[in-house]
């Protein structure tokens, strides 16, 4: 499994930032650990070598009966320990790799000539370091405490770094998320309109470039939202115009005299009544482009009933809605969706049952419409979300296919953010799932 980069803004600039403060800073330890730390350590351990055989020298110029009290000193005033010792006595502890400590004992074998061995021992809370080395004819052994040699860094020049990287890192952090919210709201609604729904103006705040940016976008997301009010408004205002002449021409058909051909005036109801359903479809074609407030519903009992009217009008439904799904949806937008898919496969079903299903897959849902009718073909799949859009060889006027109900279908699905796909059924078929 492969590393997975952020894929946003403020993802990638944030990772960025981080990668390069992390590097600046182990730059930098190095640095002031190879031109600042080591050098002073060095000197500090050359010193200590220095101080050490010193104290061995003066110990050993000193008679016997003044050795006790100058160690002593050594031990209250210096917090060195110095103790003679033979060669065959073991060092304390175990071996000890401290820079400071191999400093140390490579500066004591330099000045003695001999090899140098230092151990570490703990105890009682303090750590000791133990040498043996020969001065003036004497085997001699010292010991010191980690506090007195101060082997630790000095914790000042870390406390800068990690602080000074953090405080860089946060503010730089804050200014991107500043720079990038106002792209992230933008994004999103321009995937809104995208989707056919309506957004409120956004905030022209922060630099004058996003400013200008979002002020273009406000002006072009009510240039859209007008233009589709217009061609609702003109799309309805055609369809319900047409309602009146087409009732006074059924009229008229249905007060001919018997000897009217009765195959010329059963075509003409027929082409009326397909005008009719057109002008019907085009009215709610219309309608969707309007919001629906959302509302709880229980999508197993609304699909219980969907599948009772088509049954009633015929169709074999097998329906398997599983348990109550309550969700908070736009009523009106779900109901005509599936109204217009169930239609659909009902007018197309070749007198074969339609399956439909409810399921959940984690938090959304997933309904199912699948029939045993002709298809689609695949590369059609889109196209019949158009409007008016049909398939030859299933969608024509005798089976009463306009070229709505599916668009109208999609636009709601859309406009509410939902998914809506069709994809062949296998064995022969479509299946028409809506997720939400």
């Amino acid at each position: 499994m492969g590393i997975r980069f952020p894929a946003t803004l403020f993802g990638k600039t944030a990772l960025t930032i981080a990668v390069v403060l992390v590097l600046f800073q182990v730059f930098t330890t190095l640095v002031i650990a190879y031109y600042l730390l080591i050098p002073v350590a060095r000197r500090s351990a050359n010193d200590m070598a220095d101080f050490v055989l010193l104290s061995s020298r003066t110990w050993a110029a000193l008679p016997v009966s003044g050795r006790a009290e100058f160690q002593e000193v050594l031990r209250k005033d210096a917090g060195l320990i110095l103790l003679p010792t033979d060669d065959n006595a073991n060092l304390p502890g175990s071996a000890v790799y401290l820079p400071y400590v191999l400093f140390l004992g490579k500066a004591l074998a330099e000045r003695t000539q001999r090899p140098i061995q230092m151990k570490a021992e703990h105890s009682d809370g303090i750590d000791w370091y133990w040498v043996d080395f020969d001065s003036e004819g004497q085997r001699l052994r010292a010991g010191f405490s980690g506090q007195r040699i101060n082997i630790q860094a000095p914790p000042a020049i870390f406390l800068i770094l990690v602080l000074g990287t953090m405080l860089t890192l946060v503010t730089t952090l804050i200014l991107v998320r500043r720079l990038t919210r106002p792209l992230s709201l933008l994004s999103d609604a321009a995937e809104r309109i995208g989707r056919g729904g309506i957004v409120e103006p956004l905030p022209e705040i922060g630099p004058s470039e996003l400013v200008t940016l979002v002020r273009a976008f406000n002006k072009m997301a009510h240039q859209v939202e007008t233009l589709l009010a217009s061609r609702s408004t003109l799309l309805a205002g055609i369809a319900h115009d047409l309602r009146t002449p087409i009732a006074r021409m059924r009229l008229a058909l249905e007060v001919l005299p018997p000897s009217a051909d009765p195959e010329l005036l059963e075509r003409m109801l027929r082409g009326l009544d397909n005008m009719t359903r057109l002008v019907n479809q085009s009215i709610e074609f219309s309608r969707g482009l309007g919001r629906d407030p959302s509302h709880e519903v229980d999508v197993a009992e609304l699909i219980e009933e969907l599948a009772e009217e088509a049954e009633r009008g015929g169709a074999e439904i097998h329906l398997q809605p599983g348990r109550a799904y309550v969700r908070l949806v736009a009523p009106m937008a779900l109901r005509r969706i599936l109204t217009n898919l169930l239609d659909n496969a009902v007018r197309y079903r070749e007198g074969r049952p339609i399956d439909l299903t409810c399921v959940c897959e984690g938090e959304k849902l997933r309904i199912s419409i699948a029939d045993r009718g002709p298809g689609i073909p695949v590369g059609e799949l889109e196209a019949v979300f158009e409007p008016f859009y049909r398939v030859d060889k299933s969608r024509n006027s005798i089976t009463g296919g306009s070229g709505l109900g599916l668009a109208i279908a999609k636009q709601l699905a859309d406009s509410n953010g939902w998914s809506l796909v069709l994809n062949p059924r296998d064995g022969g078929g479509l299946v028409a799932s809506l997720v939400f």
